[in-house]
């Protein structure tokens, strides 16, 4: 096969690699909103981590007149393990601490919404495997909770 051709024929499976790179992981949920949040909430503080905001979009929304799904987004981490990766790599700090949203984008379809490891890593320095055994794992725990 013609070289260009083969180049302009990967081209798409390329853009696509790239776009789900850069998509959050999307679980539905087996709970409705307000125990899928309580659920994460729990799941967080029960493996040690520090829940350090809970946005609650929709509400703020409505402070400003305005309607939307409910969505509440989960601002949380370890100091004891996140501390030493931004050591090693400061860029980690963009990344960290983690997020996770919980949507509901149509009534009763409740979705958790959140960046791999893989994911956050990949906008620092730090590679896979120094992360492998700690932010990965957030992610079990995540699918554990709520996953049906």
């Amino acid at each position: 096969m013609n070289p260009i051709r083969r180049i302009l024929l990967t081209l798409p499976m390329l853009a696509t690699a790239a776009l789900a790179q850069n998509t959050p992981l999307t679980i539905d949920s087996r709970y409705d909103f307000a125990a899928t949040v309580t659920a994460l909430e729990t799941a967080i503080q029960e493996k040690g981590m520090t829940l350090f905001a809970r946005i609650d979009h929709q509400a703020a929304a409505k402070e400003a007149g305005l309607d939307m799904q409910p969505a509440t987004v989960l601002i949380y981490g370890s100091p004891k393990a996140g501390t030493p990766l931004m050591q090693n790599d400061p860029t980690l700090a963009l990344q960290l601490p983690l997020k996770v949203l919980i949507t509901e984008p149509v009534p009763g379809r409740v979705e958790v919404l959140f960046n791999s490891a893989k994911q956050v890593v990949a906008r620092s320095n730090t590679p896979y495997d120094a992360v492998e055994n700690s932010l990965a794992n957030v992610e079990k725990l995540i699918r554990a909770t709520v996953a049906p």
